[in-house]
């Protein structure tokens, strides 16, 4: 009897390969999700002067405490996942595993890497200068990650569906995009995107970490917001005992007596 152990030699090559595929399929995945949560954080940046205005209509303080409060944490939260899952582009070995935009993706996610800078050292909402500043990296991030995605990440599917004297046409914009951005049709672009990026990237990374060891908030900041809760806080009436309130009682009751008396 004769066991064939060729079946048995191929089962560590098909393990890797449904490793690598599982492993190429989440970061696909998260470079979707990626994008929906680029869409979200310049919808909230845009809508901001929505939310003020609404703000306003409020009676009770709660409810625009809570208003204020969901804006906030759309925003920022929105713009810190871009960066966290925005990581998976600065792996050299993710390069070659889908199409990714180059420049596009990894350069939207150091604009808003600096975004996010921006909003660590700066009160936004109170300063309308950066303000405006954090809206400009966030658009241009947007764009920049928009782009790359429909133009150059999407292109095999639209080119699978055109016809193929549309799809070879030298004039066919998803056709040149591929071909070009591609980190898989041009590694060369893709290194070197990397190599800025990765510098720009560190740079943002730098300054957060110096703002950190700078303290964060200057003492006077905190002393400002403090003191005024200090000095008005409300101080406890001091206990009295029945005897003073008795006395003041029969006090206020004498005046009262003196007038009866006169007008009788």
């Amino acid at each position: 009897m004769v066991i064939d152990i060729l079946p048995l030699l191929q089962i560590p090559s098909a393990i890797n390969n449904y490793v690598s595929a599982g492993s190429i399929y989440t970061e696909e995945t998260l470079a979707v999700v990626t994008q929906l949560l680029v869409i979200l954080a310049i919808s909230m940046q845009i809508a901001r002067g929505y939310f003020l205005r609404v703000l306003r209509k409020f009676t009770l303080r709660m409810a625009a405490d809570v208003w204020w409060l969901m804006f906030i944490v759309l925003r920022d939260a929105s713009i810190f996942l871009v960066v966290f899952l925005g990581f998976q582009f600065f792996w050299p070995g993710t390069y070659q595993d889908y199409a990714i935009a180059v420049p596009f993706q990894p350069l939207a996610i150091v604009f808003f890497a600096f975004a996010l800078v921006v909003l660590l050292i700066k009160d936004t909402d109170e300063d309308p200068l950066y303000n405006s500043v954090l809206t400009i990296l966030v658009l241009i991030g947007a764009v920049l990650y928009i782009t790359g995605t429909v133009f150059v990440t999407e292109s095999a599917a639209s080119l699978a569906i055109l016809p193929p004297t549309v799809g070879t046409s030298s004039s066919n914009i998803w056709g040149f995009m591929l071909n070009t951005f591609s980190s898989q049709n041009n590694p060369a672009l893709a290194i070197y995107t990397f190599y800025a990026c990765f510098g720009l990237l560190s740079l943002a990374g730098l300054i957060a970490i110096a703002y950190s060891f700078k303290g964060g908030i200057p003492r006077k900041s905190i002393e400002t917001v403090a003191t005024p809760i200090v000095k008005h806080a409300p101080q406890p009436a001091a206990p009295q005992s029945m005897q003073q309130t008795t006395q003041q009682l029969s006090q206020q009751d004498v005046p009262q007596k003196a007038d009866q008396n006169n007008s009788a």
